[in-house]
C-alpha cells in the first residue's frame, strides 16, 4: 500500500475530518501500481502485463502509475466471480488523458468488462466526444480533441466539462441498484438511472483498450489507485478518494482540504500571445507564497501574473500555493498559444458575376474588402455581385477572441457576358457551327437540368462561362451528334442554332461533355435560348462524372 494513502486516512480518522469512511469495506480489487499490476485487496486478481510500462505518479514518486501508450499495451484480469456485481458497486480510479484515439468512433477505454459496447452486464470507465458531437462522433472522420468528456457504464455526461490532456483527474463510478453517478473530482459528471441492473459478464477485466479487434479504442494516458467494490461508496467516501493528496505537516498543522489554498487556475489570452492567469480560489487572504511555472523556462511569484509568450505553442504551466497554514497545493494545465491561420475560398454562383466567399475558419470574426468600393463585416459567409469585368485584389480580415489577427489576399479575375439585351442572334449566326465527326466519349451519369416546351422548330442558342472565366473546355452533343468539341468557354457568347424535331421518339437533348474542369470545378455554363419571342435562361454545369443536359420537346 502507499504510505502516503494509509497515513491520510489514519490520521483523518483521528480528528474526524471525515466520517463514515472505510474504504476497505467491499474492496474487491485494488491496483495501486508500484511497480507492477498486483491486486493488493488480498482477494488474487492479479493482472497480466501486455507492454505497458509504470512511471511517476501524481506525487513524484517513480514506478507508481501506469502508463499506455494509445496502441499497443494494455494489463488483463482475468474473470472472477468477485469481479461480478449484483447488488451494486463502485469503480475508483486516478487518469491522465494524454491523446486521442482516432479510429472508428473515437473511444477510450479506460476500464472495460465486455469485449463489445451494449451488451448485457458489461461495464466501463470511458471517454470521447459523443456528447459535444450529439451523439454524431461515428459520423466523422476525426475526433473532436477539444470537447472529449468521461462518462461510464449506463451513466451519460450531465455537463460541458471538457477533457484537459495532461491533467490528473479523480474519477468514482458508482451504482446503488438504480442510479448510475460518475464524480470526476468530486463533481456529478455523468448519469442515468437502470433499475436492478446485473453487471456481470463472463469477460476479462481490461485497462487500457476495449478487448475488440474492430474497435480496440485503446487508451494514451495514465492510470493510477484502480479501485473496484461490491457496493455503492457514500459522498464521504468518494470525497476521501478525491482528497487523496500527500500530506505535508507544518508546525503540527497536518494539511487537508480544510488548511489548503487550491492551485487551480483559469486563464485569458490577449493580443494572441499575452496570458493572464489568476486562482480559481475564493481562499486567496491564506495565501502565504505563490509560484507560477510558464512552461516556456520563466516564472513568477504574483498573484495574478501576466505573461507574453514569445513563440507559438503548447505549454504547461504549474502553479504552487502555500497556505498560511504551511500546507502546499499543486495545480498544471496545458494551454496553447496559437496562430491565427485564415483562408478563405470562392466561387461563382447564380448569375454571372456574383461570387460566392466563405471563410475557413469559424473560430473568428471577419471583415471584407471587394475591391471595387464594397466591404462587408462580421460575417464569415457572403456573396458579392461585380458590376464590371476585371482582376479584383480580394481582401479578408480576420480575428480570434484571444487577439489574434491574420489578412488574406487573393487576386481574382471576374469576366462578365456582353449586355443579354445586346445579344440578339443575327440571322448569319445560323448553324454557323457545322457537325464534327465523333470523338471519344466517356460514358458518364446524365444530369438533366430543365426541359424545355418549344414553339418553332429551329431555336438559336447562345452559351457563356459563368462568372469566373478559369479554362473550361467542352464537347457538345445534340441528339446522339458530337456538334462541337474542344471549345474553351468565355465570356464571349458561343451562337449556334439546332433544329427541333417535332415527332421524335424522345426529346431533343443537348448535352454538354466536360473536357476538363478548368481552375475551379465543375465547368458551370449559361445558356441562353431564344425560341422565337420566347426566351429561357438555364445554368448547366458537367464534371467528370456527369454531363448536363438540357431537353427540347414541341409544344402539340
Amino acid at each position: 500500500m502507499k504510505t502516503a494513502f494509509l497515513c491520510f486516512f489514519l490520521l483523518t480518522t483521528a480528528l474526524q475530518v471525515y466520517t463514515q469512511v472505510n474504504l476497505t469495506k467491499g474492496l474487491v480489487a485494488w491496483y495501486p501500481f508500484n511497480g507492477n499490476a498486483k491486486d493488493e485487496s488480498g482477494n488474487g486478481n492479479n493482472a497480466s502485463v501486455v507492454n505497458a510500462s509504470f512511471v511517476t505518479d501524481r506525487f513524484g514518486k517513480t514506478n507508481a502509475a501506469c502508463s499506455f501508450n494509445g496502441k499497443s499495451n494494455y494489463i488483463r484480469i482475468p474473470d472472477d466471480a468477485s469481479l461480478h456485481f449484483k447488488n451494486g458497486f463502485s469503480i475508483s480510479a486516478w487518469v491522465m488523458v494524454k491523446g486521442f484515439y482516432e479510429g472508428n468512433c473515437h473511444g477510450n477505454r479506460i476500464i472495460m468488462k465486455g469485449y463489445t459496447d451494449y451488451l448485457q452486464g458489461n461495464y466501463l470507465l470511458t471517454f470521447d466526444d459523443n456528447h459535444s458531437s450529439r451523439g454524431q462522433n461515428c459520423n466523422t472522420i476525426k475526433p473532436d480533441t477539444k470537447r472529449q468528456s468521461f462518462y461510464a457504464a449506463e451513466a451519460t455526461p450531465v455537463t460541458d466539462d471538457y477533457i484537459v490532456p495532461g491533467k490528473w483527474y479523480q474519477l468514482t463510478y458508482t451504482y446503488d441498484g438504480y442510479n448510475t453517478l460518475l464524480y470526476v473530482d468530486c463533481k456529478l459528471q455523468a448519469r442515468g438511472v437502470i433499475n436492478n441492473y446485473n453487471f456481470s459478464n463472463n469477460d476479462d477485466l481490461i485497462f487500457g483498450k476495449m478487448d475488440n479487434s474492430r474497435f480496440p479504442y485503446w487508451f494514451n494516458g495514465l492510470l493510477d489507485e484502480v479501485r473496484l467494490y461490491n457496493r455503492p461508496l457514500n459522498k464521504n467516501e468518494i470525497l476521501a478518494l478525491c482528497s487523496n493528496k500527500p500530506l505535508e505537516q507544518a508546525t503540527g498543522t497536518i494539511c487537508n482540504g480544510g488548511n489548503t489554498v487550491a492551485a487551480k487556475f483559469d486563464y485569458t489570452l490577449s493580443d494572441c500571445t499575452v496570458a493572464s492567469f489568476n486562482l480559481t480560489s475564493s481562499k486567496t487572504k491564506d495565501i502565504k507564497s505563490i509560484k507560477w511555472f510558464f512552461g516556456d523556462g520563466t516564472t513568477s511569484a504574483k498573484l495574478a501574473p501576466q505573461h507574453l509568450y514569445k513563440k507559438y505553442g503548447s505549454y504547461k504551466v504549474k502553479a504552487i500555493v502555500t497556505s498560511k497554514a504551511g500546507c502546499a497545493d499543486t495545480f498544471s494545465r496545458v494551454i496553447n498559444i496559437q496562430e491565427l491561420q485564415a483562408d478563405f475560398v470562392y466561387a461563382e454562383q447564380g448569375e454571372p458575376g456574383t461570387i460566392a466567399f466563405r471563410a475557413k475558419n469559424n473560430k473568428a470574426t471577419y471583415a471584407w474588402n471587394f475591391a471595387d468600393g464594397s466591404s462587408i463585416e462580421n460575417e464569415s459567409v457572403t456573396t458579392h455581385r461585380f458590376s464590371s469585368s476585371g482582376e479584383y485584389d480580394i481582401r479578408m480580415m480576420a480575428k480570434n477572441n484571444t487577439g489574434c489577427t491574420d489578412t488574406v489576399l487573393k487576386k481574382i479575375a471576374v469576366l462578365l457576358p456582353v449586355s443579354l439585351m445586346e445579344e440578339v442572334i443575327l440571322p448569319d449566326a445560323v448553324n454557323t457551327i457545322a457537325p464534327l465527326p465523333a470523338i471519344a466519349i466517356e460514358k458518364r451519369a446524365r444530369d438533366l437540368v430543365r426541359t424545355i416546351p418549344i414553339e418553332n422548330d429551329s431555336i438559336l442558342i447562345s452559351l457563356y462561362d459563368n462568372g469566373i472565366i478559369d479554362g473550361d473546355s467542352i464537347t457538345l452533343i445534340y441528339n446522339d451528334k458530337v456538334i462541337l468539341s474542344h471549345q474553351l468557354l468565355s465570356g464571349k457568347a458561343l451562337h449556334f442554332s439546332l433544329k427541333v424535331e417535332k415527332n421524335k421518339a424522345a426529346n431533343n437533348e443537348l448535352t454538354m461533355y466536360a473536357e476538363n474542369l478548368g481552375s475551379i470545378p465543375p465547368n458551370t455554363a449559361l445558356m441562353i435560348i431564344n425560341d422565337g419571342n420566347n426566351r429561357h435562361q438555364v445554368n448547366i454545369s458537367s464534371s467528370k462524372s456527369s454531363n448536363g443536359v438540357v431537353s427540347f420537346t414541341m409544344k402539340q
